[in-house]
């Protein structure tokens, strides 16, 4: 019999190792700049002994024993508590949109080098600011934080556009692409556990543990064969909930054809 144990490796300020994690929880969502996570850690060998501080840095990476293990989540604790077990909860990298503070005036700037002079140096690993030449005429900031800035600017400009970071601590701005390829694909009966349907061309998809983000696509095939594309517009990845291994939850929005 061959079966796969899921393994968790977690890195909180300068010390990394596959961890026991007794509760973990992940949320992105595309309408929201900024993901979460939350942590319950085994310390019953007081290997988590040293804590953690606001702004340390914390990264997860997971899959199966014995395979390689992908990117989850990057970013910096927010708060700890250490008794018996290690309890943390942490930012993504875009926690630096909302912490930074600005006071200038853009003026007569085009929308794509607003944006990547909001947010050069902000700690990302790298951009991915979608090219946009509209021209913003002004753009005041007085003590705003640059989640206001770009939340501003997509309005003055009508620009549907998200901001968020990735996984491996990327920044990104771009509109909703559907027409990217699928960077998943579930099969009924094969890798797919559960699926509801929601209204309005919506659906709940539960699966194993994958490292997937908002704003990607995936291809559902249904019993007969059939494909349908869906982009994904929130994820909550879990671990050690209730013994069932990792899982992750895709809220997904069917790429209808116009």
């Amino acid at each position: 019999m061959t079966w796969l144990a899921p393994e968790i490796e977690v890195t909180i300020g300068e010390q990394t190792r596959p961890a026991s994690v007794q509760l973990m929880k992940v949320v992105a969502v595309r309408s929201q700049p900024v993901a979460s996570v939350y942590l319950e850690l085994s310390n019953v060998r007081f290997e988590w002994n040293a804590g953690a501080v606001d702004g340390d840095p914390l990264v997860l990476r997971w899959g199966y024993r014995g395979q390689d293990l992908h990117p989850l989540f990057d970013g910096t604790v927010q708060r700890a508590f250490l008794r018996d077990t290690f309890k943390v909860w942490g930012l993504c990298r875009a926690r630096a949109l909302a912490d930074t503070r600005l006071t200038r005036t853009y003026q007569d700037e085009t929308a794509d080098a607003v944006v990547n002079h909001l947010v050069t140096g902000l700690g990302f690993s790298s951009l991915d600011v979608a090219a946009c030449n509209m021209l913003i005429d002004k753009l005041p900031l007085h003590d705003s934080t640059v989640v206001q800035a770009l939340r501003f600017l997509n309005r003055r400009l009508e620009l549907d556009r998200a901001f968020y970071a990735d996984q491996e601590g990327g920044f990104h701005w771009a509109e909703r692409d559907t027409s990217q390829e699928p960077a998943y694909t579930f099969t009924h009966g094969e890798n797919l556990l559960e699926l509801q349907s929601l209204p309005g061309h919506r659906h709940l998809l539960t699966v194993m543990g994958i490292p997937v983000w908002h704003s990607q696509v995936v291809a559902l095939v249904d019993a007969a064969g059939d494909e349908t594309l869906h982009f994904v517009e929130h994820v909550e990845h879990a671990g050690g909930v209730g013994g069932t291994g990792i899982r992750s939850h895709l809220w997904l929005d069917e790429v209808v054809d116009a």
